[in-house]
């Protein structure tokens, strides 16, 4: 019986962690979007191809923050 309390305990855990993180990330998309309406001219695509970052438009450029990957659109 005492692994299964350990096994019920570390799912609670896991499960608040996950909630947490959810969180977090709902606050920085709600950053994000924030940043960018206040900001001429710069807007936010799709993944880069690194898999790390969302690509930052602007100037007709595309810009990868995380691995620098850079291209004129």
């Amino acid at each position: 019986m005492r692994g299964r309390h350990l096994y019920s305990r570390r799912l609670r855990e896991l499960e608040e962690r996950l909630d947490d993180a959810e969180r977090n990330i709902d606050r920085l998309e709600n950053t994000l979007r924030g940043i960018v309406r206040e900001t001429d001219g710069v807007s936010v695509g799709g993944p880069c191809k690194c898999g790390e970052s969302l690509l930052i438009v602007r100037h007709r450029t595309v810009y990868c923050p995380h691995c620098k990957y850079r291209r004129a659109i």
